[in-house]
């Protein structure tokens, strides 16, 4: 049998502990990518092929994921290159901008590296960044959602963009539109966007793309736009492409989500006294993604852990709360809280500025859970939330010896492998 474990960044934590485990989903790799990512250009969903699409287009942009999610963005760049130059579209008319959002900007080595060497030889690629890139203003959606968008993706004569589909907390899954909407967004239309009053709204969930209104508004947002097309792959355990799908945004991410839903949501006998959330790289590398493990687990519609227990994230934080201007000023917000309660309270009535949904998301974990970390490359960097309940811990077995300290029994625990995919509910 085997010994349950977490993935730690890079590493994996075993949890021999655990009174129940789930494994990733064990997707497998796409043996050839440039064969995949050929094949689904050649059959788009929902679209017309990409050189009857792109013919007699001026200017081509395309979008990319920035290190936030790995995404094979080189090898899927370079097919699409090839497509538009098929269609008449030359290397001088085509860019590509690496959607950060809020998050911080790219080093030129960092471009090289999420674009590919050989596509930066070919072709611009430089940011799209909420604060700091130019954008223009395109009006207001039907929910009264400003619509600032990157002025080189207005300007273009089509747009496409490449992503990843997994689940996601306000979305249902990431993917589709999200990487214009979102990630070529300016400020102003990711603080509508993302305001805990807006991500409250009954139908934003997790794992639902029918009848959500931060996705009905994402669509909303990218249909102002070129955005014309889409890429998009689902990565495995591994870091690894396992599938592909070309054609209409949302329709490639709709087929996507639904092909793996099964493998990613998933239902367990709870509830558990203690869950052990594995958070593999990039997302473990600061506390603003692996966060994201937290309220996937204890945001969902029937948690699996039991009240006030303890939900144990396995991260490196190597990044401590994060370097981009949203990952720092979530930070300073749960700093500054003097109570969960506090913050989700004021997180109703005012703005809490750039990263400050994730805070409220926290906070809204925190007022019935506690959090533990474990794995983290400078454990000091938690030390100002211990306030709200938030604690770092040496190992998993302490950590549940601390949980057991409490209860005053022993704990029932779950190894969750890989809990940025893998989202588990209380049956």
């Amino acid at each position: 049998m085997t010994t349950p474990w977490v993935f730690c960044g890079p590493d994996r934590l075993p949890v021999p502990r655990a009174d129940a485990f789930e494994p990733p989903a064990r997707l497998a790799r796409a043996e050839d990518l440039g064969w995949a990512v050929e094949c689904a250009l050649a059959d788009p969903v929902a679209a017309p092929r990409l050189h009857r699409l792109a013919r007699g287009a001026a200017s081509v942009v395309i979008t990319i994921p920035d290190a936030s999610r790995p995404c094979p963005s080189p090898t899927v760049l370079e097919q699409l290159l090839g497509g538009l130059n098929r269609a008449g579209v030359p290397d001088t008319a085509i860019s590509v901008l690496i959607g950060c959002g809020l998050h911080a900007t790219t080093t030129a080595p960092e471009r090289d590296r999420l674009a590919g060497v050989a596509v930066r030889d070919r072709v611009e690629v430089c940011d799209a960044q909420g604060i700091e890139s130019k954008t223009r203003d395109l009006g207001e959606t039907s929910r009264g959602a400003p619509v600032r968008i990157d002025e080189r993706i207005v300007a273009a004569g089509l747009a496409i963009t490449v992503g990843v589909v997994e689940p996601h907390l306000y979305a249902g899954f990431s993917g589709g539109v999200k990487g214009v909407a979102i990630g070529c967004a300016g400020q102003e239309t990711i603080a509508w966007t993302h305001r805990p009053a807006f991500v409250s709204e009954p139908g934003v969930t997790l794992g639902a793309l029918d009848d959500n209104p931060f996705q009905e508004t994402l669509r909303e947002i990218a249909a102002r736009t070129p955005l014309g097309w889409a890429v998009n792959l689902v990565m495995n355990e591994r870091g690894e492409p396992a599938a592909v799908a070309a054609g209409d945004p949302a329709e490639v991410q709709a087929s996507l989500a639904r092909a793996h839903s099964r493998a990613w949501l998933r239902p367990v006998d709870g509830p558990f006294d203690v869950i052990v959330a594995g958070v593999h790289e990039p997302k473990s590398d600061n506390l603003y993604q692996a966060s994201r493990a937290a309220t996937y687990i204890g945001l969902a519609a029937r948690p699996a852990l039991a009240e006030g227990g303890l939900l144990v994230l396995c991260a490196d934080l190597s990044k401590g709360a994060g370097e981009g201007p949203g990952e720092r000023n979530f930070f300073d917000v749960l700093m500054a809280a003097s109570s969960p309660t506090e913050l989700v309270a004021r997180g109703l009535r005012e703005p809490l500025g750039p990263g400050g949904q994730r805070s409220f998301v926290v906070a809204r974990v925190l007022e019935r859970f506690r959090i533990g970390v474990v794995g983290a490359a400078d454990p000091s960097v938690l030390t100002p939330l211990e306030h709200l309940g938030v604690a770092a811990f040496d190992s998993v077995d302490a950590a549940v010896a601390a949980a057991e300290e409490r209860l005053g029994r022993s704990a029932r625990v779950l190894a969750v492998a890989d809990a940025m995919a893998t989202v588990v509910r209380g049956s």
